[in-house]
């Protein structure tokens, strides 16, 4: 009995140790193949640094996704053709360590200014009239982000409808200005229900750690606006405008008055506009394919 469980045991370490070493010589092997080492040494050529997100106590900027070759999974790609060619290379993303779907307990300030993109977002209460503010931006051809009243969507749902349609963005601005925990997913699931996509945005003008418990419980992120109009949109946005802004307007006569010569400054300087939610995206700012 003593005899074959030593045999078995010897077996077993044979067999591990064959395995062990069979790996090791594949891995050499493959390590040494002309194929291999054309990948390793050019594989930084292809590769997209990560941007770290801006992190402090309490607030956030999103970072950016990088790219890097993924080596093992190019060779078996590329062993098949029997040569090298960065079309067949495969890729692997680099996530930044501190995620925005991690971090709903902190406020969003601006963007990543690496995206050269900035925000128009407009505060919707119950009675404003937003129509004029609508055809410039179709005039100019932008699309802004719509935080609305529910007040308002709920007694003009078909201009939320062409508004989405239109590729506005419409967010949840609670009832009255403020965010009620009651309330908070009743206007969301109405806004889901027209836009079949759920709201993930709160707002304010300053720092409220109840509304963004609030929010964070909903998954929701809360935005604090870069630069927040008060009375004369072009000089303050002349003299505060940077990569990554975030510009909240009131709806009134002297919003509508500027907003032109405001976008017209906005592209002068260089900067995109775009929503919210494409502006804080964390995505690549380039193709790791070249």
């Amino acid at each position: 009995m003593i005899k074959n469980c030593v045999k078995v045991t010897g077996l077993l370490v044979l067999t591990f140790f064959s395995f062990f070493y069979t790996e090791k010589t594949v891995n050499t092997i493959k390590n040494q193949d002309p194929l291999m080492m054309e990948i390793n040494e050019l594989k930084n050529t292809y590769k997209v640094d990560v941007i770290e997100s801006s992190v402090s106590s309490n607030s956030i900027i999103p970072g950016m996704i990088g790219c890097e070759v993924d080596v093992q999974k190019s060779y078996t790609n590329l062993k098949r053709l029997g040569s090298f060619s960065s079309n067949l290379l495969v890729y692997k993303d680099i996530l930044p360590n501190v995620l925005l779907e991690n971090s709903f307990d902190k406020y969003i300030i601006k963007g990543n200014k690496e995206k050269n993109t900035v925000s128009l977002i407009f505060k919707v209460n119950e009675d404003d009239k937003i129509d004029d503010v609508l055809n410039i931006l179709d005039d100019k051809k932008v699309k802004a982000s719509f935080f609305i009243d529910g007040n308002f969507i709920e007694n003009n749902v078909e201009k939320i409808k062409s508004m989405i349609k239109d590729n506005q963005e419409v967010l949840n601005y609670g009832f009255n200005g403020k965010y009620d925990e009651d309330l908070m997913a009743w206007n969301n699931n109405f806004i889901e229900r027209i836009n079949y996509d759920n709201p993930k945005w709160c707002y304010i003008e300053k720092e409220d750690s109840n509304v963004l418990d609030l929010c964070s419980k909903n998954k929701m992120h809360t935005l604090i606006p870069t630069i927040s109009i008060k009375t004369n949109p072009l000089k303050e946005v002349r003299d505060n405008i940077e990569k990554g802004s975030l510009i909240a307007f009131n709806i009134n006569d002297t919003t509508i008055n500027e907003l032109r010569s405001v976008i017209n400054y906005i592209n002068q300087k260089g900067y995109s506009i775009d929503v919210v939610s494409k502006h804080l995206k964390e995505e690549k700012l380039n193709n790791c394919k070249k």
